[in-house]
């Protein structure tokens, strides 16, 4: 029977997207609000580059002051000319998006790129993210796994999924390393990024020296509860071919039904051979086996609707690797 494995689509996270610390609310990555906005501004007005810092992010959340996006993008200036590697990030983020300034991608590299050569993981990361899609620079695959990777060394979640993802899809002259995607995206998982649980399980279904069928499982499981549908099809492909679990088809086609129902098409092909369409599939369920997997699909279903939705960073399939 031919198989597909129904791999994660690569997307751009909200965080990547506006490259913000947006509206400059990341409390594990920001100094520590030392001002009041009168001793700020009397700071600033001495040239204080947190004073001017801690300003621009009152301005751009509308945090004691009216939201104000021209004034915000005015102070992250004087804190990001002064070497503020938090307010080179926002101000790259403000002309990513256009808030406060004239949307320019190439500023945006700019500012980005003096944060990352600051250190900033964030920043680091939108400077990669830019070098994939060729905003504001060549494209260039190359110098954005650089930069990913100097952001996931510090465990920054966009970045460990973004460069497993590289190493999982092979891109551009970069070949496909399931043993290095594994390491990055199970460090992702830790870092809650829950939404690579699906790629991760693939990896170690077909990861050559770190092929674990059991792991493979345990993460299409947790991927399932939060509802990801390619993983309830590769989960149903493992039941089908006895993979890390028991051989069962009604079960396989239990979670081939609730593929299809989160549109999965594929799922499709996969019923159809358990129902007898493909001579190369010997298992062919009878009428009440399939009346029983659709039951199965129905009570889970059912249960998980009522469920309470799981908590981010809930999975952990094993200790990662350091990539």
């Amino acid at each position: 029977m031919k198989t597909v494995a129904l791999k994660t689509t690569r997307k751009s996270s909200t965080s990547s997207a506006l490259g913000l610390a947006l509206l400059l609310m990341l409390p594990g990555t920001l100094p520590a609000d030392e001002f009041t906005l009168d001793t700020a501004r009397t700071a600033a007005a001495a040239g204080d580059p947190k004073a001017e810092y801690f300003l621009g992010k009152q301005y751009a959340q509308g945090k004691g002051v009216p939201q104000d996006y021209a004034k915000a993008a005015e102070y992250l200036r004087q804190a990001a000319e002064q070497g503020s590697a938090f307010a080179q990030n926002d101000l790259g983020a403000f002309y990513a998006k256009g808030l406060g300034v004239k949307q320019d991608d190439q500023e945006a590299v700019h500012w980005y790129r003096r944060a990352a050569d600051h250190g900033d993981p964030l920043a680091q990361y939108s400077l990669g993210h830019d070098y994939a899609l060729g905003r504001g620079l060549s494209k260039d695959m190359s110098e954005a796994l650089k930069w990913y990777e100097k952001a996931a060394a510090q465990n920054q979640p966009d970045a460990l999924v973004a460069v497993g993802d590289i190493y999982f899809f092979g891109d551009q002259g970069i070949a496909l390393n399931y043993q290095a995607a594994q390491q990055y995206y199970s460090n992702a998982v830790v870092q809650g990024r829950l939404d690579c649980l699906n790629n991760l399980g693939l990896t170690y279904q077909g990861g050559g020296i770190n092929t674990n069928p059991a792991l493979a499982v345990k993460c299409f499981r947790d991927a399932v509860v939060r509802g990801d549908g390619r993983a309830m099809l590769n989960l149903g492909r493992m039941y089908e071919s006895g993979t890390g679990v028991d051989k069962d088809p009604v079960e396989a086609y239990k979670w081939f039904t609730l593929a299809l129902r989160r549109g999965v098409l594929v799922a499709k092909h996969y019923q159809e051979e358990l129902r007898g369409a493909s001579p190369l599939v010997k298992t062919h369920l009878t009428p009440e086996q399939i009346a029983e997997s659709t039951r199965r699909a129905n009570d889970y279903a059912q249960v998980a609707a009522k469920a309470p939705a799981p908590e981010d960073g809930a999975a952990a399939p094993e200790k990662p690797a350091a990539p």
